[in-house]
């Protein structure tokens, strides 16, 4: 019999096993012979061996979602590129071909982002995402990363970018806060129709704020913490966030900093990341 029993000598509770036999007699009292051995480690280490096994079928079965999810989203631009290449030589006039060869190119855009997200989250998994540290202007930086987005902007859509105007320096890896950034924009671009989309940063005497604020469709408050899952979708007739967001909370937790999101349905949403410096 397997029971928990507390023990003056270490005075906690362990558990212990009883093997024993009641020997009855003809008097009231009774007599128990028998030993008792405690077995705490053992069942700690039952304990952590079911708690692995259990691991190892979540793990399981998230690969299994995850190869499912990621087979869909390849899938989905793959069959654009194909279908609208396959038009390409019926269209009817000029627009039309550079419409079909529009359509091309952004699902190329999509493919090459989505096998990138695939090979840093191998990455991450592997624990060999590199982080390379250099001083970085960070109003330079924002505003070369305007100038990228710029002419990517939908015709409805005003892209504004807002620093301070003195130079601000810090340590850090250039490379990934462009990629969480970049990230943030194509989200923003994505889920934006008409209005503004607002980059920019501010910052204290402890640590920097960069934000990517937009006029879309907004993330129903019961929603906001699935952003940051793998494949998440929102919206049934546009495309998932894919693996960028969680690979932007893996990039900021590692340089110490913290990642959020708030947003308003119907108004827009603003993502954000702070960092120590």
């Amino acid at each position: 019999m397997k029971v928990k029993a507390y023990s003056i000598a270490t005075k906690s509770i362990e558990w212990v096993h009883l093997i024993g036999k009641l020997i009855s007699q003809e008097s009231v009292s009774s007599k128990l012979f028998g030993t008792f051995q405690v077995i705490t480690k053992e069942v700690e280490r039952e304990k952590e061996l079911i708690r692995l096994q259990n691991a190892a079928e979540e793990s399981n079965r998230l690969k299994s979602a995850f190869l499912a999810n990621m087979s869909h989203d390849i899938r989905t631009p793959l069959n654009a590129i194909i279908g609208f290449y396959q038009l390409l030589p019926t269209a009817e006039n000029q627009e039309e071909a550079e419409e079909y060869n529009r359509i091309i190119a952004l699902n190329n855009e999509l493919l090459l982002q989505l096998i990138n997200d695939i090979l840093d989250i191998s990455k991450i998994e592997a624990e060999q995402m590199d982080f390379i540290y250099s001083d970085v202007d960070i109003a330079e930086m924002m505003n070369t990363l305007y100038h990228v987005y710029e002419n990517k902007m939908k015709d409805d859509i005003e892209l504004i970018c807002r620093v301070p105007d003195e130079t601000f320096i810090i340590s850090t890896a250039r490379n990934r806060l462009t990629q969480v950034l970049s990230n943030f924009l194509n989200n923003a671009i994505k889920f934006t129709s008409k209005g503004n989309i607002t980059m920019g940063y501010t910052r204290n005497e402890v640590e920097i704020r960069m934000f990517v604020r937009d006029t879309g469709t907004g993330i129903p408050e019961d929603s906001r913490n699935k952003v940051f899952e793998r494949f998440v979708k929102l919206n049934s007739f546009v495309q998932g966030t894919g693996l960028g967001l969680p690979i932007c909370q893996t990039i900021i937790e590692r340089m110490g900093g913290k990642i959020g999101v708030e947003s308003e349905v119907g108004k827009g949403s603003e993502f954000w990341f702070t960092l120590p410096f």
